[in-house]
């Protein structure tokens, strides 16, 4: 039983403790650079992933350091030893640290340890060594907090992981992490108990095609032996998968190329593998060939080596809104078929979707087994040019009882992804005492302390990935969202000023926005992870004049006359062209360029605001200066998943730069059926002037048509002068599956 007050669980209180002293009101970043710390001996203790049981005895030692004892030297993992040096003592008074294997009599689950501390001894027993080095992390952040505070408190630990397997899979499109961030990211996850990372990155040419049948060239094959060895020594399973499907023949030949490949992995060091068959079409799509194959690979590789763990798989129809709902397919072939040793990973009821006990009923009474899943957050390969640093929430807390593990696919900006990724390891460890705001506020005490603060501000306003055809939306700026929102809805009716807005708080909204580039600038100054600033620092940029253009704003609908306020309609201008040009020239991916920050109530008002004002003082004869302007659009379909599709606003180069409009490039396979269309409608003062569409396989393989109109009504196989919309359509009488690589059309 844990210790409980009034009734609550001390896991619960320990994260409600966490959350209040997180900031106390009033304190600046620069005044909170020191750790809270007391030297009471009760002052507040707490640990991540928060504990399963915790009882906290009355007293507490002074804390003198610690003393390693030779039982624990001679006995002691080699990744323990050094872990716990630090805190050794130079005193008599330092106390002794066993480690002790626990008998079988004692019940502690797999990964599961129990830590004592007493008067004179710390008890650390473990039924595993993966379990003994979780006690010394879990003991690791106590002695930390005794350093603070210069007492011990003396408490008893029962603990273990909720779900067996837990962390990320490295899955997402766009450029791979490089070695250093899988370095760090593997000495994150050993710190914050994750026991699995499967390296699978989209763009490997060495895990897909078109060289999955290939060994990796020396030197790559060096690296990723290196990190083996550093996922080791960190207690993390280092899963490495194959991508065959793109243009997997279903012969002997690629059936023995795939077991030749998996054991130059196992020669390098791997013990634990997957295999990938998603967003893929054609003859690698085909479940009872799949199957076929991932039993042959069971039964001639992963059943001949002693010491590899469950395969597992990540199917074509890995989640519900794709998945056939008739009986006897898909899904429901691998679940007859496939060797029951074997995993099967689910997204859940979309691509990108909160995970839910329902949804994760209905796929695993389809497969026959517990789903593993693959949740897609905090990844932004659909939308590249924004950050989702916010919390993580949308988890059923029975998911343990419905899933085989849990993995979560991140951003390709390692550092940055670290506070999302700590909160997966504190839902996974502990899923009923999660309480997901207070997780990453922890998380971004121990990522950035000496930012913290800051960090907070830029990140909650950094959450939300837009408009896109996956429809999933996360809560952003919450403290002034109802704000922008009731004012975004009134724009059109400021027509003159003084501009009576008696139920709104302009002066806290003003403060609010004012934050935004002094926390910027704390962060520039005082941010001791390069490598984060280095992956966020335009966003920063961005932030930074996106507060300025909204502090003008929020100063303009203050003026008591158009007098007073057109100066600051012209600092708005001012940050607001400073927007543009930093969207225009940072981040030039080839799928969802440029800079968002505050996307979802922020910049529409400010956007909005900015249009309206300025044909208002154009009209009251003010000279409003040319403002840099960009082309708009919006997706034009017969597909209700795609109408939030984003249509993204860029600059192709030459000797007179044009401006263009693109469809977010959809990574996953697309189904078209006979009729089904999709395009853009141009909003602004422009016409079309040319296109740049590709698609895998080609238009002319594919039989997808190019249409044009000028009003969306009449469309034509030609394009003329007054074009404002294009489209690709299915004119043919079948289905037609292809990927949609590249849909740009420039204007004039």
């Amino acid at each position: 039983m844990a210790f409980s007050l009034a009734g609550f669980p001390i896991s619960i209180l320990i994260r409600l403790v966490a959350l209040t002293l997180f900031f106390l009101p009033g304190q600046s970043s620069a005044q909170l650079k020191t750790p809270l710390a007391s030297t009471h001996p009760q002052a507040p203790l707490s640990i991540y992933p928060v504990p399963q049981h915790i009882q906290f005895k009355q007293d507490s030692l002074p804390f003198y350091g610690i003393r390693l004892t030779a039982g624990l030297k001679m006995t002691g993992e080699d990744n323990i030893v050094p872990l716990l040096t630090p805190f050794t003592g130079k005193t008599g008074k330092s106390i002794a640290i066993h480690l002790i294997k626990a008998s079988k009599a004692v019940e502690i689950p797999k990964e599961g340890y129990t830590l004592k501390i007493m008067a004179r001894q710390i008890q650390i027993r473990y039924q595993d060594p993966r379990g003994a080095f979780y006690g010394v992390q879990t003991l690791i952040q106590i002695l930390n907090h005794a350093k603070r505070t210069g007492f011990l408190p003396l408490l008893d630990i029962m603990d273990y992981p909720d779900i067996p397997r837990r962390g990320i899979v490295e899955g997402f499109y766009g450029t791979p992490w490089t070695f250093q961030d899988r370095v760090d990211q593997l000495r994150f996850y050993g710190k914050w108990k994750i026991n699995t990372y499967i390296y699978g990155p989209k763009d490997d040419i060495y895990h897909s095609s078109p060289n999955w049948r290939q060994p990796y060239p020396k030197d790559q094959a060096a690296r990723l032996k290196e990190l083996i060895h550093i996922a080791r020594q960190n207690e993390v399973d280092f899963y490495w998968a194959i991508h065959p499907g793109k243009d997997i023949q279903w012969n002997q030949a690629d059936s023995l190329a795939i077991i030749h490949k998996l054991q130059s992995m196992y020669d390098l060091g791997v013990r634990h593998f997957a295999v990938f068959f998603d967003d893929i079409a054609g003859e690698g799509a085909k479940a009872q060939k799949q199957a076929g194959l991932l039993n042959y690979i069971q039964n001639s590789f992963i059943s001949q080596h002693s010491d590899i763990g469950p395969l597992i798989m990540c199917p074509t129809e890995y989640n519900k809104l794709w998945a056939d709902p008739k009986p006897n397919t898909y899904l429901d072939i691998l679940g007859q078929h496939l060797d029951k040793r074997i995993e099967i990973m689910w997204t859940g009821n979309s691509v990108i979707h909160d995970i839910t006990k329902e949804g994760e009923d209905w796929v695993n009474n389809r497969i026959g087994r517990k789903a593993f899943v693959w949740w897609n957050f905090p990844v932004n390969d659909y939308v590249r040019n924004h950050l989702l640093l916010g919390p993580v929430y949308g988890l059923d807390k029975d998911l343990p009882k419905n899933v085989s593990g849990f993995v979560a696919n991140p951003m390709d900006k390692a550092a940055a992804s670290k506070v999302a990724i700590f909160s997966v390891a504190d839902f996974c460890w502990n899923t009923k005492a999660y309480l997901p705001d207070a997780s990453w506020q922890k998380g971004i005490q121990q990522v950035l302390p000496e930012v913290a603060h800051s960090y907070k501000i830029f990140a909650q306003n950094n959450t939300d990935p837009g408009p896109s055809y996956h429809q999933y939306r996360r809560i952003e700026s919450p403290a002034i969202q109802s704000v922008l929102d009731t004012l975004l809805a009134r724009t059109d009716q400021f027509t003159k000023f003084p501009i009576k807005l008696t139920d709104i708080d302009l002066s806290a909204l003003n403060a609010v926005c004012q934050s935004f580039s002094p926390a910027v600038q704390d962060i520039l100054m005082h941010i001791k992870d390069t490598a984060l600033l280095r992956e966020i620092k335009p966003w920063l940029w961005h932030f930074a004049s996106l507060g300025k253009a909204a502090t003008a704003l929020t100063q303009l609908l203050s003026a008591p006359d158009s007098k007073k306020a057109f100066p600051y309609f012209l600092q708005l201008q001012n940050a607001r062209n400073q927007l543009i040009a930093i969207d225009r020239q940072y981040n030039r991916n080839p799928y969802q360029p440029g800079i968002v920050t505050g996307g979802r109530h922020i910049q529409p008002w400010i956007e909005k605001s900015y249009y309206h004002f300025a044909e208002m003082f154009k009209k009251q004869g003010w000279a409003v200066p040319d403002a840099i302007d960009q082309a708009s659009g919006q997706v034009i379909t017969s597909l209700p998943d795609f109408k939030q599709l984003s249509v993204q606003k860029g600059v192709a180069a030459g000797n007179k730069p044009v401006q263009v409009l693109k469809l977010s490039p959809i990574l996953e396979v697309l189904r078209f059926n006979p009729g089904d269309y999709m395009g853009i409608a141009v909003k602004s003062n422009t016409s079309v002037t040319n296109q740049v569409i590709t698609t895998q396989p080609s238009l002319e393989k594919s039989g997808l048509q190019i249409a044009y109109s000028k009003d969306g009504i009449s469309w034509q196989a030609d394009r003329d002068a007054d074009t404002k919309q294009i489209r690709l359509i299915n004119a043919t009488g079948q289905p037609i599956s292809f990927k949609l690589e590249r849909f740009d059309i420039l204007l004039q």
